[in-house]
């Protein structure tokens, strides 16, 4: 299942991408994280790694995110592992006028009788995406 979303946001965009590549700051922005903390210190890059506590429907759910790819300010892509779920978000920056375009696109992929389930819950887990990119554009805008 693939998600995508566009938004755009007043924040200059070396800003807007060091603070949204940062996953341990997702729990401020996207409503289904519960915790989000980094594993490890150094500078922030290519195996950066991050552990999420993401809510599936009445549980949460504990699910492992690392950098694949980190060009900073323009491209960040993670893969999330999970119990139930693995995902590979890709999210680029642009500048256009005096704003940053923020395109977000993540690619889930269930395990084992969910991904039957995949179809009926698409909406669900769009609105979810949706309502994650809202709280990113809310939480730069500040």
């Amino acid at each position: 299942m693939r998600l995508t979303e566009r938004r755009r946001v007043r924040r200059p965009q070396p800003k807007a991408f060091s603070y949204t590549a940062d996953f341990s700051n997702i729990e401020k922005w996207d409503p289904s994280i519960v915790a989000s903390r980094r594993i490890g210190e150094g500078p922030l890059g290519v195996g950066s790694r991050f552990t999420l506590d993401v809510r599936f429907g009445n549980r949460v759910l504990p699910m492992t995110y690392e950098i694949t790819s980190y060009e900073p300010y323009d491209r960040v892509v993670l893969i999330g592992k999970g119990a139930t779920l693995d995902a590979t978000d890709e999210i680029n920056f642009r500048t256009e006028g005096d704003e940053t375009v923020i395109d977000y696109k993540a690619d889930l992929s269930f395990h084992k009788l969910l991904r039957y389930l995949a179809p009926v819950k698409s909406p669900l887990m769009k609105r979810t995406g949706r309502r994650a990119l809202d709280g990113l554009v809310a939480a730069l805008d500040r």
